[in-house]
């Protein structure tokens, strides 16, 4: 009885915010803890990095393995993401279709720019492809869909690294950094700069990191929490897009990312002086 009382009690426990209900905010820890880990994770290591006694991570991981949503290797006892969350992140996907959203705009910033552009969205602290719309020009980038990009190489993966939970950016920077080019950021505490920098100003430049004579800006898109769902990038020649950027590309890049962003309730991009064009401004 005693035991039921105090799982009562958890329940009700409040986080600060007075209509949020702790057990359930330490469940959606768990689930974007094992997310961000990338791998397997032990209950000691769970309860360690969100700070909470093991006894009482391990009523949460038992539940939340009882509905499907984590699963427990019956050799190592490590816990991962269960099936059941594929199903519901695709009906997410299905109900929140970012690339329909980003299309018009996206269309629209490649005929003012004439360059190819890029949707990517995140993975993990890496970058994938989500949608292209390639240039007019006779000479055209070609990006596939679907292609991973390096969260340190390329500037929508430092873009996707640079909102990513602390986890996901110690995860990646501690780990050997691949250098593509000559020109890779491969140093962990320049990166480190380059993600506080990338926050302040909401974009970022790549130039031959990943392949030589291949460059993009990109910013991001953001939503109601001012957390990051998805970039937008101008991908092009290093003749054409260049570091420093060209200032009307990055006017037209921001401006198009702040639209959409303003279409799901970002606020994120009020104070930088980035005009609402009329040019991104759709029915």
């Amino acid at each position: 009885m005693k035991a039921e009382a105090l799982d009562g009690a958890e329940d009700e426990e409040r986080s600060g915010n007075s209509e949020l209900i702790q057990s359930v905010v330490i469940t959606g820890q768990i689930i974007e803890a094992l997310a961000a880990a990338g791998q397997p994770m032990r209950l000691t290591a769970l309860a360690g990095q969100l700070g909470e006694p093991k006894a009482k991570m391990h009523r949460h991981l038992s539940t939340l393995k009882h509905l499907g949503f984590v699963d427990q290797d019956a050799k190592t006892e490590t816990y991962r993401l269960g099936l059941k969350l594929v199903y519901i992140g695709q009906s997410a996907i299905d109900q929140f279709d970012l690339r329909r959203l980003a299309e018009p705009y996206m269309s629209r910033l490649r005929d003012l720019t004439r360059q190819t552009v890029v949707l990517s969205t995140p993975a993990s602290g890496d970058a994938i492809i989500n949608a292209v719309v390639e240039s007019p020009n006779l000479v055209t980038i070609s990006v596939r869909l679907g292609y991973r990009l390096p969260a340190h190489a390329s500037a929508q993966g430092r873009l996707n690294l640079a909102f990513a939970p602390l986890a996901v950016q110690q995860r990646i920077l501690a780990r050997k950094l691949q250098a593509f080019t000559p020109r890779t950021m491969v140093d962990p505490a320049k990166l480190r700069e380059r993600l506080t920098q990338i926050r302040q100003q909401l974009f970022d430049v790549s130039m031959d990191e990943t392949l030589l004579g291949i460059s993009a800006v990109a910013a991001p898109i953001l939503n109601y929490d001012n957390e990051l769902v998805g970039a937008i990038a101008i991908v092009g020649t290093t003749q054409d897009v260049h570091e420093p950027v060209d200032p009307e590309q990055l006017k037209l890049l921001r401006a198009c990312t702040k639209a959409i962003s303003l279409r799901l309730n970002s606020t994120a991009y009020e104070g930088l002086g980035i005009p609402n064009l009329r040019e991104f401004i759709f029915d």
